[in-house]
């Protein structure tokens, strides 16, 4: 007579229901065990399409010294690993911004151009880039089909010039921007550029299309011009205003949310202490919102902000991520090993099509 343990034993694993072997999946936020989940049998992988990913841990990309090195480092803060990716097509490549699951590079002569997954080493050619000096990626955020890859360049020492297309375009459209747009924080959202004026902090969101200027959205009470700018759409779909104040001054960030219904009929930023089930990835280039309800070990209602620490002068700096609490200001330091991070990074197994 068989005992429980024996039948147990004899369960055939592979033949589990494809809609229970789904469910599975969807609890797997670390990438490396969604791979090796698919790699169990036919069945499993069959049952659980790369497209179909839970939402992912993000992973923070370490520096390479040497462009002609194929391989990237990566490192998972929850499971305090780092991860080395072979990555043939970013040989020759620096990365100039980010979207969620994509990289924008530049080829060593910052003519060619790209978006590059490095999961799968696919690599979206964009067109040669023709303006003054280095492009500077401003969105999107999220690589979604149909979405125009935003860059903020020069095409001439005081002229400043928005540049968009779609991946598998042959050439940019360009949009020339008068000189008021120069010292500002630029964005690309929804189809629109959000600029955020350095001095007076006003917020004028111009229609890429057309280069009409939409609104523009008063600046903020007490605005400081000596900090960074970041504007993020959350997972909600609010706009978010993120300020990031010089720590000789301030050493914090504000939180708000935009605000186009109000009694006036004008837009606002609203400031908040409270964004609920979501959490902020935060680092040089940008930053992106993901619920942290789908992430075990992710703090809601706060930043993650990928930080450098200067002790002084001829001392190595050190690196990790700084995790703030909106609401209170309470702050955590998360060690990262990594010897120089530079960005998050959304990690898929998606291709993003051409268009």
């Amino acid at each position: 007579m068989k005992t429980e343990s024996n039948q147990a034993q004899e369960r055939d694993w592979a033949s589990l229901p494809p809609d229970v072997l789904n469910l599975i999946a969807k609890l797997l936020n670390e990438i490396t065990h969604f791979v090796r989940f698919r790699a169990v049998c036919p069945l499993w992988r069959s049952s659980t399409p790369d497209t179909d990913l839970a939402q992912q841990f993000p992973w923070i990309l370490d520096n390479r010294k040497d462009p002609h090195d194929p391989n990237l480092n990566f490192y998972s803060v929850p499971f305090n690993k780092i991860y080395t990716i072979h990555v043939p097509r970013s040989i020759n490549k620096t990365f100039s911004g980010h979207s969620d699951q994509y990289m924008f590079t530049l080829s060593q002569h910052h003519q060619a151009v790209s978006l590059l997954n490095p999961l799968n080493n696919h690599d979206i050619p964009l067109p040669a880039y023709q303006l003054v000096g280095s492009p500077h990626w401003i969105g999107p955020q999220q690589t979604k089909m149909g979405e125009y890859v935003v860059c903020y360049g020069h095409s001439g020492r005081q002229s400043p010039k928005l540049v968009f297309c779609h991946p598998g375009q042959n050439n940019w459209q360009e949009l020339e921007l008068s000189s008021d747009y120069t010292d500002c924080h630029h964005f690309y959202l929804r189809g629109m550029l959000f600029s955020i004026e350095r001095t007076t902090g006003a917020t004028k969101v111009t229609n890429i299309a057309d280069g009409t200027l939409a609104y523009v959205i008063p600046p903020v009470e007490g605005h400081l011009g000596n900090c960074a700018e970041y504007l993020v759409e959350d997972s909600r779909g609010d706009i978010l205003r993120v300020p990031r104040y010089n720590p000789r001054f301030i050493n914090g960030f504000d939180v708000y949310r935009l605000d186009v219904a109000t009694k006036s009929g004008l837009p606002c930023w609203v400031k908040v202490n409270n964004i609920g089930n979501q959490a902020l990835f935060m680092d040089r280039d940008g930053g992106f919102a993901l619920r942290a309800s789908h992430l075990s070990g992710i703090k809601e209602n706060c930043i993650y902000f990928l930080k450098t620490i200067f002790i002084r002068v001829h001392i190595e700096p050190s690196y990790g991520v700084e995790r703030i609490d909106i609401e209170t200001g309470a702050r955590e330091h998360l060690p990262c090993p990594l010897k120089e991070p530079v960005s998050w990074f959304v990690p898929s197994l998606r291709h993003l099509s051409a268009q």
